[in-house]
């Protein structure tokens, strides 16, 4: 338990945003913490966020209803994208 505890502090330090390209361009973001998996711990800080909301307690929205919504809006282009062959546009978002 004490290795996977280390890991898991170690993958919440070195967290980052990987965008790898056809082109060849590939882009690393800068390093975020993301979720605290400690198995000592008291669990992820989302599942934390979502009782205190169904609690009706302050709670952190690290992404709303909107977000939400562009995401999938992103990732049915995306799949629209591989199908046809070509980029497709992102619909259902504008506006927001």
């Amino acid at each position: 338990a004490r290795g996977v505890a280390a890991a898991a502090r170690r993958q919440a330090r070195t967290a980052q945003l990987l965008l790898w390209r056809h082109d060849g361009a590939h882009e690393a973001g800068a390093p975020f913490a993301f979720e605290s998996l400690d198995p000592s711990g008291r669990g992820p800080g989302s599942l934390d966020a979502f009782v205190r909301a169904c609690r009706g307690e302050p709670f952190y929205c690290g992404a709303g209803a909107t977000e939400g919504l562009k995401t999938v809006a992103t990732i049915e282009a995306l799949y629209r994208s591989l199908r046809s062959g070509q980029p497709e546009r992102v619909s259902g978002c504008h506006g927001l």
